[in-house]
């Protein structure tokens, strides 16, 4: 999970965006007058994000006698998704904040839309506002196996709050060797404590980022299994080591948390791999 700065506008900025073009609206007339509310949940959510209390906000909330379920939802898709609004510049620039240009839950795929991170469907009250939109690809975008969080646990990362890049946690195991088979898994540095090694986990099921992991794991395997065959047939385990070293430590300096990371420190690390598998049986 690669974290991202949280966006430098607020969700009035939306809103008052989402009616420059027709203020005297009826519509208009009514998310003019539920911002404030509306406002306010924004903050009462980012405290509670970052006390990763997210499963205490009430669900199906509306700004009661203001603006219903369907209209705060319609705010999202009438008018900060359509082009022709002003509120579309919002939409874009937290699609354009995606690092790289990738989506930040599982770091594989372009980032080509918004993920309501706590959905719409049971959040509208947050339908628009900026903390709650992050950029994603489809896949992890409709995808989540989690549809909201029942607990502190229950919560997967969050980029604009949760920074779990200063420190390896994700590693791989080789589960088989003939066939091989890849484990992607958690390994959270002991000081972490047990809330973040849970939420680290809860990431990789929500967005089925083992098997994900582990397919990429196995084509960049074949990709490199005549390599290291000559590897090994040239220079045995030693030569062999060095490469898988090398290529880990090249991967580190990109990113200590990619798949390719633990890829190879995976491989580096197995003894039996090291040992066994390109031993003619």
């Amino acid at each position: 999970m690669k974290s991202i700065k949280k966006p430098d506008f607020r969700v009035k900025d939306v809103l008052t965006a989402s009616v420059s073009k027709s203020p005297n609206h009826s519509s208009s007339k009514s998310i003019i007058k539920a911002s404030d509310d509306i406002e306010k949940n924004e903050n009462i959510y980012d405290v509670k994000k970052t006390n990763n209390i997210l499963y205490t906000l009430p669900q199906k909330e509306i700004v009661d006698g203001v603006i219903d379920s369907e209209g705060l939802k319609n705010i999202y898709s009438n008018r900060m998704l359509k082009e022709e609004n002003d509120a579309r510049r919002y939409y874009d620039k937290i699609l354009s904040s995606a690092p790289r240009g990738k989506c930040p839950y599982c770091t594989l795929r372009p980032a080509s839309t918004l993920d309501h991170y706590l959905p719409k469907s049971l959040y509208p009250i947050y339908s628009v506002t900026p903390i709650n939109l992050v950029p994603a690809c489809k896949d992890c975008n409709t995808g989540k196996l989690t549809e909201f969080p029942s607990s502190s646990e229950d919560e997967t990362l969050h980029p604009y709050y949760d920074n779990v890049e200063d420190e390896r946690w994700l590693c791989m195991r080789v589960m088989n060797l003939h066939p091989i088979v890849f484990e992607y898994y958690v390994d959270a540095p002991d000081n972490w404590g047990d809330l973040v090694k849970k939420r680290l986990e809860m990431h990789l099921y929500s967005f089925n980022l083992n098997d994900q992991f582990s397919t990429h794991a196995q084509e960049e395997f074949e990709n490199r299994r005549v390599y290291m065959d000559k590897l090994f047939l040239n220079g045995g385990k030693v030569g062999l080591k060095e490469f898988l070293n090398e290529s880990y430590f090249s991967c580190l300096a990109s990113s200590k948390n990619s798949w390719q990371t633990a890829f190879y420190y995976g491989l580096y690390c197995c003894e039996e791999f090291i040992n066994n598998y390109f031993i003619p049986t």
